[in-house]
């Protein structure tokens, strides 16, 4: 339950600066390079490693106590529709291997670059990481609805910046089905992922 809750917060993380970002315009860098930088932790140690420990995913860990505590709607519910979203993109993926070897391929490129790079969140990087998910992610049957002010996802930068963090997301998506995440458990062991989020985060 632990890994499943830190993989799911790193999902959430992701939808979270998304919708940040497309709403905003900001969010947070630290957590953002956390979660651009699980694109790239392709052999982690353990779950948490993906994120260089729990606390990477403290914004994600925050969404979901209040979401999961939360009697009414909640501003960051848009973060947990993405999250479903990108569990829905790992299910197409997986019937296209090719397309997933693919990406693994292009990733191998990108990470050459992220690993020069002296900024976290270097913006030839993001680029790269945005035109990976345009041209593997994007072409899929099921496509993710980013929902903000146009204003603001109609700037190039900023849609660069959303792809490469939904991307980031596709990366924890994965590792939660990975490590046994399922839909179903958000209903059923919605009390037990809640209790394990409220216990990382005073960790």
């Amino acid at each position: 339950m632990k890994d499943s809750t830190i993989a799911f917060a790193g999902m959430l993380q992701a939808g979270e600066l998304v919708r940040q970002t497309a709403t905003s315009g900001h969010c947070s860098n630290t957590a953002a390079a956390v979660s651009v930088g699980s694109v790239f932790k392709r052999s982690p140690q353990s779950t948490a490693d993906v994120y260089g420990g729990a606390a990477g995913v403290r914004v994600g860990l925050q969404v979901l106590t209040e979401l999961f505590s939360a009697r009414q709607k909640h501003e960051s519910m848009p973060a947990l529709n993405y999250a479903l979203g990108l569990t829905k993109v790992y299910k197409e993926l997986q019937r296209q291997p090719a397309r997933l070897q693919a990406m693994g391929n292009d990733l191998d490129l990108v990470e050459k670059a992220w690993r020069d790079s002296d900024e976290a969140l270097d913006d030839s990087v993001i680029a790269q990481l945005a035109d990976v998910y345009k041209r593997q992610i994007s072409t899929l049957r099921f496509r993710l609805a980013v929902s903000g002010k146009p204003q603001i996802l109609k700037q190039p930068e900023k849609a660069a910046f959303v792809r490469a963090i939904l991307l980031a997301g596709l990366r924890s998506a994965i590792l939660w089905h990975q490590v046994g995440g399922r839909q179903w458990q958000l209903i059923f062991r919605r009390g037990k992922m809640l209790q394990e989020a409220r216990s990382l985060l005073t960790a």
